[in-house]
């Protein structure tokens, strides 16, 4: 099983999605956690990777089990409410980053934790 860590973004009622190179699904911010790494200790090296932001005040959401949208095998998804410090842009393997409402979602393939 493969355990990730998710962060979940949300200012003035949208939430930050990001979009992969060579997919066409947004997913949440976050990856695997590496060996003897804390779920902290990944949000902040996959945050900063990512989108070239810190960010404060984590607090636990939830743990969720699904199909990997990329890997195809299970995985344990341990989701952060953040605040982010900066502002957040494509970094890395991410293309693309957008802040959605619960409306737009509905238009546009959503995988990971928000695909729920």
């Amino acid at each position: 099983m493969i355990r990730k860590c998710a962060a979940i973004i949300i200012n003035n009622k949208k939430l930050l999605v990001v979009r992969k190179h060579k997919t066409s699904m947004y997913i949440s911010p976050g990856g695997k956690i590496e060996e003897n790494e804390t779920q902290i200790e990944c949000l902040i090296r996959e945050i900063q990777e990512e989108i070239g932001v810190t960010f404060t005040n984590p607090t636990h959401f939830s743990i969720d089990y699904a199909k990997s949208a990329f890997e195809g095998e299970s995985i344990e998804i341990n989701s952060w409410l953040i605040d982010i410090i900066g502002e957040p842009f494509p970094c890395s393997e991410i293309i693309d980053v957008k802040w959605i409402t619960s409306k737009e979602a509905e238009k546009i393939q959503i995988g990971s934790v928000f695909k729920k």
